[in-house]
């Protein structure tokens, strides 16, 4: 049997962006199934749907709050990134992200809008905004949370164990692989530049300034500790490591940190190489 005849492979679109799935052999988890639950996700913690678990939890702000295991683990999850980040990757950003004018979704076709207010203030360090205590969480007063900059790349490793285990996914170019792929040699990868990446077992993720502008120096990743969009001197930074959660917020506190944050987590572990696109200081 040949390569093409066992590689199953679906898109589709879902949080605004393609999602594409590959299986090498018949997926464990059916591909609608997988696209339900996707889709699942999205009206559960997209900050754009006001009616969105995440959405009650930052209408809730001051007061504890009743949330699912899924969104607790969420929680969980981003107050551990922004230890490792020194709080580059903060998830209370989303009062900053607003008022840089990025306060509707880019699937309306309507780009944000230039701030039109006084520059916003720092983001305070996460752990002092967001608390958790079992099935419940509490946001301080003012205090709102978005999780883009680190759930996609979670989701992309949870979709690679619902299909099996020679397997890849990509939700937005947030990548997680799975097994040996098609030919036994990884999964082929496409890189900004180009280039062809075989990953196996491993994560890949993208960010960086030059997508999702607007006005003059508007984009969506926000520097927390200064309140406004990123500055540093890495434009764009591309993340091979151990998970596709790993890369994903890698990769932004690459972008919004700089060269320093760089330096530093590049020698974590599950770090397994960088490529970094630069502006001359």
């Amino acid at each position: 049997m040949t390569v093409a005849a066992t590689l199953h492979r679906h898109t589709c679109q879902v949080f605004t962006c393609e999602v594409t799935l590959a299986s090498h052999g018949p997926p464990r988890t059916p591909f609608a199934e997988v696209e339900r639950r996707l889709a699942d996700l999205d009206r559960r913690f997209s900050r754009f749907r006001p009616d969105s678990e995440l959405s009650r939890l930052n209408a809730a702000a001051g007061r504890w709050h009743d949330i699912s295991t899924d969104l607790h683990a969420l929680l969980r999850h981003a107050l551990d990134v922004a230890t490792a980040s020194d709080d580059l990757v903060n998830v209370a950003v989303l009062p900053r992200l607003r008022a840089a004018g990025y306060t509707h979704s880019w699937a309306t076709g309507t780009p944000p809008t230039p701030p039109t207010t006084a520059p916003p203030a720092p983001v305070p360090p996460l752990h002092t905004v967001l608390r958790l205590r079992p099935h419940a969480a509490r946001l301080a007063p003012g205090h709102h949370i978005d999780l883009g900059a680190l759930a996609k790349g979670r989701w992309a490793d949870d979709v690679t164990t619902w299909l099996g285990p020679n397997s890849a996914a990509s939700i937005g170019g947030d990548v997680a692989c799975r097994g040996p792929g098609p030919h036994g040699d990884g999964w082929p990868i496409g890189l900004p530049d180009g280039h062809t990446l075989l990953v196996r077992d491993g994560g890949v993720a993208t960010s960086g300034t030059g997508k999702r502008r607007w006005g003059t120096d508007c984009h969506h990743l926000i520097d927390p500790r200064t309140g406004h969009p990123a500055t540093s001197d890495i434009t764009q930074a591309t993340v091979l490591a151990r998970t596709g959660t790993s890369a994903d917020w890698i990769a932004t506190a690459i972008v919004v940190g700089g060269q320093p944050a760089a330096d530093r987590l590049a020698t974590r572990t599950d770090v397994h190489h960088l490529w970094l696109t630069g502006t001359p200081r």
